[in-house]
């Protein structure tokens, strides 16, 4: 018996331990990109995800300039878990989020600074242009 104890506390640790290190990534981002979406209604939202968001350009660029991006989802269709739309509200709420899809905010860590950013169906390289213009890029 004591061994399964040991055995169960030993993975839990690792749990606990895999959590803050993947957590510990999006705190050390120098920016976050926030989208607030209706990934499976909007069309504008989900022109954004085809043409910036999976481009390989855009996908080089976040991860060169250390730029977390975190998707706050209000789909229409698809269910979420109450755990999901309980952060999606406080984010919502956190963000003053006034219903217009997509919103892409940037967010400094340091001091909380947001930036909206404006999507008009431009492509990844024009985007990544609007957020150079935002960040000091070196």
């Amino acid at each position: 018996m004591t061994f399964r104890r040991f055995y169960r506390y030993l993975l839990v640790f690792f749990i606990v331990i895999s959590f803050s290190f993947a957590s510990r990534e999006v705190v050390d981002s120098s920016y976050k990109l926030v989208l607030f979406e209706g990934s499976d209604w909007c069309v504008n939202c989900i022109r954004f995800d085809k043409t910036v968001l999976k481009n390989t350009y855009f996908i080089e660029f976040m991860e060169s300039q250390n730029i977390a991006v975190e998707r706050v989802d209000f789909p229409q269709r698809k269910k979420l878990t109450p755990e999901i739309q309980a952060h999606n509200a406080s984010m919502a709420e956190k963000y003053d989020f006034q219903g217009i899809f997509p919103t892409i905010l940037l967010v400094k860590p340091i001091g909380n600074e947001v930036i909206s950013l404006e999507y008009h169906d431009q492509g990844a390289l024009e985007f990544i242009k609007q957020i150079k213009t935002n960040i000091a890029v070196e």
